[in-house]
């Protein structure tokens, strides 16, 4: 099997998910023209203004790691297929769980449900990239044993520290949004710095 179909279907549903996001803003309604009514409105809508910044750029950072990884793939088996559609399938959920995040900031069951998709998502993307890389000759295999050991405990950590996140939503949910906004900073951004000095 090729890969162009999987590529082809999977920006298309990234492409979806990203355009989902925006539906949940909302035009807010103005009583009048005044800037404190304004401002009243652009207060409402904050919350899910922030949460939908902050989802686009995580489910743009998932997409660009996906494309980084089928980018060096030159084929596909059935059990990648299904690994593709698994990590998709925990970005749909981003839509949801961000609108629901927007109404509900506050509320430690809702907070606590970002950083456990975010758990699942880096889970899969993690056995993606692993079967792709060390489990099969899908993609070339040139990466070190020591190379191999630091991207499967970046994972781990990642996994540990969204689901201690989950949890700590419920001693103080700031937090869990604190955490939730500087984790791509931690883990995906020196990945992809690494990846882009690769390619180079």
């Amino acid at each position: 099997m090729t890969k162009t179909r999987l590529e082809a279907f999977s920006d298309g549903t990234f492409a979806i998910i990203l355009t989902i996001l925006v539906l949940e803003l909302k035009v807010p309604e103005l009583e009048n023209s005044s800037f404190a009514v304004f401002l009243e409105a652009m207060k409402i809508l904050a919350p899910k203004f922030i949460s939908f910044l902050f989802s686009f750029f995580i489910i743009a950072i998932f997409w660009i790691n996906h494309h980084h990884i089928l980018h060096k793939v030159h084929k596909v088996d059935s059990i990648f297929l299904w690994l593709n559609i698994a990590m998709l399938f925990s970005a749909c959920l981003f839509p949801f769980i961000t609108a629901f995040i927007g109404d509900y900031p506050s509320n430690p069951f809702v907070v606590a449900i970002y950083p456990l998709n975010m758990a699942l998502s880096s889970l899969i993307l993690g056995k993606f990239w692993k079967y792709a890389f060390v489990e099969t000759d899908l993609a070339p295999n040139s990466l070190t044993d020591e190379e191999k050991k630091k991207r499967i405990n970046q994972d781990r950590m990642a996994m540990f520290i969204n689901l201690a996140s989950a949890v700590l939503a419920f001693v103080w949910v700031p937090i869990t949004l604190a955490q939730i906004m500087i984790m791509p900073f931690m883990f995906v951004i020196p990945e992809l710095s690494a990846g882009m000095k690769e390619e180079e």
